[in-house]
């Protein structure tokens, strides 16, 4: 599709923020990929330090200053009326033709922006939906969701959810992409294999790594190291817990790391302990980079991406012991880990950037035409 300057259609793209995180990375892969077809608008809530490269040519739009957590009721209906105003008239004003957003926040303001404005709005879920917003969000969400034009999910469960009250003609699942430039260094980093068991994700209450903190204290190789990439509001009771272990000469926690592939190439295990996700691009790179990988069973993601003792381990959320298991049932057999790794790896392709974006370039194309 080769279109002059001039013919190129308004996109308002909207999301919370873009600090580090899945969502984020995604949201940004995709509005790089897109710029050449349409004039990009990103809105951003929150003014944040931008995490992903952004292209010179997409327009960025911070709505307010930083995040505050705010506990009054009354303050935050004046917030989320003076974004509901700020949007609609700052789209308005760039003549957008669809509106794409990300998270469930955006994605209302998006529904009303849109049906105000007699846009489409393309919506994405980027969690599975019975997690990650409260009864009076989930109350909205349920309102509002079904005068979307389209909803994007990555799972089949969340699309099952959501099947119960809105349209199944409008509701498309879309995987996550490998980031390109991830794809890129595997093909340009070939380090040897170290014993290394790998974490990647935010140190909080989903991702759940103290399971694996106590789990790895109680495998039997004393000579593995066990290496958390990621920050959050976790890491200091995570610290302190690696030190009441006496493992602190073993644990390593990286903090945020702007390139994981040095990480991916020279482990040999990886583990997402989550209490529950999305669709965990984490797992999907450690994957692609043929890491033996150990995913808890959690809603949703990890029972679509790993087909148990083909080509990873899945365990029962919070079970320790059974990660205890896996772990050392993969430390001691290397032959295993090699098997687990080629079939991953090979079954990561299909999450390739390419495919998956023209994906998206299909629906907003098509969502436009109506």
């Amino acid at each position: 599709m080769s279109n002059s300057t001039s013919e190129k259609k308004q996109l308002a793209l909207l999301i919370p923020s873009l600090t580090p995180g899945g969502a984020e990375r995604v949201f940004s892969t995709l509005a790089n990929a897109l710029v050449n077809k349409y004039h990009i608008t990103l809105f951003v809530l929150f003014t944040c330090e931008v995490a992903y490269p952004i292209d010179k040519n997409i327009e960025v739009v911070f709505c307010a200053g930083k995040y505050q957590d705010e506990r009054s009721i009354f303050k935050s209906i004046r917030m989320h009326y003076v974004f509901l105003q700020f949007l609609r008239k700052e789209i308005k004003k760039r003549n957008a033709q669809l509106i794409l957003s990300f998270t469930t926040t955006t994605n209302v303001y998006a529904i009303l922006v849109g049906n105000i404005l007699k846009i489409p709005s393309i919506i994405s879920e980027r969690l599975h939906p019975d997690y990650g917003i409260n009864r009076v969000w989930k109350t909205i969400r349920r309102a509002l969701y079904p005068y979307c034009s389209v909803l994007v999910v990555q799972t089949e469960s969340s699309k099952i959810y959501f099947d119960r009250f809105i349209s199944v003609k409008k509701i498309r699942i879309i995987e996550n992409p490998i980031t390109p430039t991830l794809a890129d260094s595997l093909q340009n980093i070939l380090a040897a294999k170290e014993k290394i068991i790998l974490s990647v994700g935010r140190l909080d209450y989903q991702k759940n790594q103290d399971l694996l903190i106590r789990a790895f204290s109680k495998i039997q190789a004393k000579d593995w190291k066990l290496v958390l990439v990621g920050n959050g509001n976790k890491k200091k009771e995570y610290e302190t817990l690696v030190s009441a272990l006496g493992i602190q000469d073993a644990v390593t926690f990286t903090g945020v790391v702007s390139n994981v592939s040095p990480y991916l190439s020279r482990s040999s295990i990886f583990v997402l302990s989550s209490r529950f996700e999305g669709f965990p691009n984490a797992l999907i790179e450690a994957m692609y980079f043929g890491l033996a990988c150990i995913a808890t069973q959690c809603p949703s993601g990890p029972s679509e991406l790993i087909r148990n003792y083909e080509n990873g381990i899945l365990i029962p959320v919070e079970d320790e012991m059974a990660l205890v298991k896996s772990l050392n049932t993969l430390i001691n057999n290397p032959s295993l880990r090699q098997t687990f790794g080629d079939k991953a790896k090979h079954d990561a392709l299909r999450f390739e950037t390419e495919p998956i974006l023209e994906k998206w370039e299909f629906l907003i194309k098509n969502t436009l035409g109506k």
